[in-house]
């Protein structure tokens, strides 16, 4: 019931930095990408509420609380059954580089060596 859930065109970063949200807390790692992200739109402006948890700050967006940022892998289920809507942002970048490491000497295996497979060559 959020007016961005109506818009037709992507939100501008000054807006959403100017906007409470409902947020992880400090040190999360989605929340250093969204500080870094909005830091040259004039930074977030205070929040909402911050949680402790994706599952918290999803739960409270779906009661109606506010709006949040959060990792589109942590909604797939809440996107796919619209509970919540994914609003696009212009010219922010919001994703994270992740790294992965094994001892020296070994090479991944089993559910590791799947997961290393699936991500090769995406960035």
């Amino acid at each position: 019931t959020h007016p961005w859930a109506r818009r037709r065109a992507p939100l501008d970063p000054a807006e959403l930095a100017a906007t409470p949200l409902l947020l992880r807390e400090r040190g999360s790692g989605t929340r250093q990408v969204l500080d870094a992200a909005l830091a040259a739109h004039g930074g977030l402006t205070a929040p909402l509420l911050e949680l402790a948890s994706t599952t918290a700050v999803k739960a409270a967006v779906v009661s109606g609380a506010g709006p949040s940022v959060l990792s589109e892998l942590a909604l797939g289920e809440e996107l796919a059954a619209r509970r919540l809507v994914q609003i696009p942002v212009e010219a922010v970048r919001l994703g994270r580089d992740l790294r992965a490491v094994w001892p020296t000497g070994q090479r991944p295996a089993g559910p590791a060596r799947d997961l290393l497979g699936l991500t090769r060559g995406s960035g």
